[in-house]
């Protein structure tokens, strides 16, 4: 029987399910709380292959509603490449790129994606090409921990419907680079950071925080109007913070003395007219 391409499919509970399942046994991640919590994104579009019922071979278009330097920008991410073990080095995988990019071309202004490391000879021959990517950072200001700041439990629905309002009326982290899919956050905040999402009632913002080593990573700020850092900050600090590691541009918190390092290990790649160079990802924008 030959494979069947199917694409847009989610409204297929089946076929859903298949897909979920060939996420899980190629990657070993479980969308089904992201899923059963109602934050299934149609802006994830799949390109799969199907042997009956059964997937065996899939790539998404990931499409974002990016902002580049202040302006609009509509971006697709390619994610979710996988192919089952025995249907592996047939082009299955070159086969979904090709029309999943092809019909992203159609619909964005640009495309990204983060690479296995086995995979990236894959990418290279469909058009990617390495990307230097970065992150800010600063050093921890002296200031004294100002109590309100609440961590949210990412198993609570209340606690979930509370960010997913903020994400979905935020502001962009940065007018830089920033994205405003929430949905894609809230997958962030179950699986990536879910012990370090926390609400400061008194700015009406959530922050996606964790500490390692003396550095305070800060992940994503989500809220209608930016907080200045230096309002924020308090909320957040602890005496032992030597250094605070942005990973998205800073250019609306109103720092000084911002420094740049690049961030390795992620093999980020662009392609189709990419509209920045050496920038600095949202982190909850990496599907």
């Amino acid at each position: 029987m030959p494979l069947v391409l199917r694409t847009a499919y989610w409204h297929d509970t089946r076929a859903r399910a298949a897909f979920k399942d060939l996420i899980r046994d190629v990657f070993g991640l479980d969308f089904s709380a992201w899923d059963a919590a109602g934050y299934w994104d149609e802006a994830y579009v799949p390109f799969t292959l199907f042997d009956g019922e059964r997937a065996v071979a899939s790539v998404c278009m990931y499409l974002m509603d990016a902002v580049v330097d202040g302006r609009p920008h509509p971006l697709v991410q390619v994610s979710g490449v996988a192919t089952r073990l025995e249907w592996r080095r047939r082009g299955l995988s070159r086969q979904l790129l090709e029309a999943g990019l092809g019909w992203a071309r159609q619909r964005t202004r640009g495309s990204f994606l983060f690479a296995d490391d086995e995979a990236v000879s894959l990418y290279r021959r469909v058009g990617f090409a390495a990307c230097e990517e970065y992150v800010e950072s600063i050093a921890a200001p002296p200031v004294l921990h100002r109590p309100g700041a609440r961590r949210l439990d990412m198993d609570a629905a209340h606690d979930r419907d509370l960010l997913y309002a903020l994400a979905q009326r935020r502001d962009v982290v940065s007018d830089r680079f920033g994205v405003r899919n929430a949905r894609l956050l809230m997958f962030h905040a179950m699986y990536r950071v879910r012990d370090g999402v926390w609400v400061v009632p008194a700015l009406d913002c959530a922050v996606l925080f964790r500490r390692q080593a003396g550095v305070l990573h800060v992940y994503d700020i989500v809220a209608e109007r930016m907080p200045h850092w230096s309002a924020l900050y308090p909320y957040l600090a602890d005496a032992n913070d030597r250094q605070v590691e942005f990973n998205f541009a800073t250019d609306k918190l109103g720092l000084e003395g911002v420094e740049r390092q690049p961030l390795m290990g992620n093999n980020c790649h662009v392609g189709d007219g990419f509209p920045l160079a050496a920038p600095v990802f949202p982190f909850t924008a990496r599907a």
